[in-house]
């Protein structure tokens, strides 16, 4: 198997690494909530499966689809009936790609807000009623939003007198606003020049009346169940500041330097690699994989892995130009991923056959392949962002649409991956910066360096010292 000894021997161990467990009736219960979505919600219970096998009660607010993902994580699953895909948005496709944002902000994330608080003081009163005497705390995901209305003065839970303590854990890059980085959003790389400081600055200003028109769609919302105070910052100030302490599953490095850094904010590490379910049927051809893994450095040819993640339905954005660009590569092996079970390739999208160095699948886990990969080309979501770091496998990036640009310029930034600076590569684009991930070693030594970076901090015991702290 091709992969470092480091990942091997820490990062998939990592999670059985701990110490003496304090008796459950001493520890505080934990409810946890996330956006229901793969790249919102996979993090969060992977932390609350942590604590669950830690000792820990934890009740888990999301939809049906998460159901057998949190039994099956040791947690309490309480049903929160949001559900919400892009097939249910057609007009999504009509909103251009810079504008898709604030649009998913609004009618992805804003809309969920009345079921997401119904569901989150539900199971504060149930948790309550269950838990007599015992210390709770609010352990939710940046986007979930049903907080939101008991921050700006909805009448609490029954039988609370005040909030219990609350852990945000984020999903997508450091979004608060600071002086010194460009605003989120603007899509640009990280130069702070004196000319740039003040062209941000101007963006800034420029920007206050989407934000206002922002926060006005959110107030609407959050006092249609009985907040008394308006949300007065912009979206990117509130939601990253909701709670007591908000944990960042990276690194520092992996960041813009921060000219004003907040107390609250924690950067943990990133999580570790967990193993594969062991219900889980490899591909047929994975002997293809696993032989070429096992030849000399020499003969072994080298693996590119694309992903459009598991929200990007039109695969000629990146997935039929990769498969184009890279079909007469014999010192290649391609595996493409479809990024759902079911998903399919249409031929007349693509217009030549499958490439004999090429193999397309509807679904495969990340951590399955990253061990066996030399390039790992995504459309810089945030997970398989992290995904990379946490296997130490180079990228390349191509981000179009909501947080993705900006993942891929952090990405380009922490020196991990090849940024293409768009969203829709050429073919001629791709061939050159596989080449360039492949040909130039700087790109794998860094991957390795943030890869043992964040093993090293311990994220999941990160996790369970802000909760001693916050329980004390």
């Amino acid at each position: 198997m091709k992969t470092s000894s480091f990942a091997a021997t820490s990062a998939i161990a990592s999670p059985q690494t701990h110490f003496i467990m304090a008796p459950e009736s001493q520890k505080p219960v934990i409810v946890a909530a996330s956006y229901p979505l793969p790249g919102h919600s996979d993090g969060p219970i992977q932390v609350a499966g942590h604590l669950a096998r830690s000792g820990y009660k934890v009740y888990y607010v999301s939809n049906q689809d998460f159901k057998q993902k949190i039994e099956g994580a040791g947690c309490i699953f309480v049903e929160a009936p949001w559900k919400i895909t892009l097939d249910d948005l057609p007009e999504r496709n009509d909103i251009p790609p810079n504008m898709r944002m604030m649009w998913d902000l609004k009618h992805i994330f804003a809309d969920s807000i009345p079921t997401h608080f119904q569901a989150l003081k539900d199971t504060l009163e149930r948790v309550h009623d269950e838990n007599p005497g015992r210390k709770i705390i609010i352990f939710q995901e940046l986007t979930h939003c049903g907080i939101l209305p008991f921050v700006y003065g909805a009448p609490l839970p029954r039988g609370f007198d005040k909030l219990p303590p609350t852990i945000t854990m984020t999903t997508t890059n450091n979004i608060y606003p600071d002086e010194g980085v460009p605003p989120f959003g603007l899509n640009v790389p990280y130069d702070p020049t004196p000319e740039n400081l003040a062209m941000w600055r101007t963006v800034r200003k420029s920007l206050e009346p989407v934000n206002a028109d922002l926060a006005g769609y959110f107030n609407k919302l959050i006092k249609s169940v009985g907040a008394t105070r308006d949300m007065t910052e912009a979206v990117w100030s509130v939601a990253p500041t909701v709670g007591d302490v908000t944990l960042f599953p990276t690194t520092t490095s992996t960041d813009y330097p921060r000219s004003s850094p907040q107390k609250r904010f924690r950067y943990i590490g990133g999580l570790p690699l967990k193993p594969l379910d062991a219900s889980y049927v490899y591909p047929e051809w994975w002997p293809l994989i696993t032989a070429n893994a096992a030849l000399p450095e020499s003969q072994r040819k080298k693996v590119v892995f694309v992903t459009q993640g598991t929200l990007s339905p039109i695969f000629t954005e990146l997935l039929v130009p990769a498969i184009r660009a890279l079909a007469d590569r014999e010192d290649l092996i391609v595996i493409v991923t479809l990024g759902a079970r079911g998903a399919t390739l249409d031929p007349a999208e693509l217009g030549i056959p499958i490439p004999a160095n090429t193999r397309v699948i509807d679904y495969l886990p990340y951590d399955a392949l990253l061990p066996y990969t030399d390039v790992f080309f995504t459309n810089a979501g945030y997970n398989s962002f992290m995904h990379g770091i946490m296997n130490g496998v180079p990228m390349l990036v191509a981000g179009k649409d909501a947080d993705k640009p900006e993942v891929a310029f952090r990405a380009e930034y922490c020196g991990v991956a090849v940024n293409l600076r768009t969203g829709d590569p050429t073919e001629a684009q791709i061939r050159e910066g596989v080449d360039k991930v492949l040909g130039e070693p700087k790109y794998k030594q860094r991957a390795l360096e943030l890869q043992k970076e964040n093993v090293e901090m311990d994220s999941l015991r990160q996790v369970e010292l802000v909760i001693e702290e916050l329980a004390a």
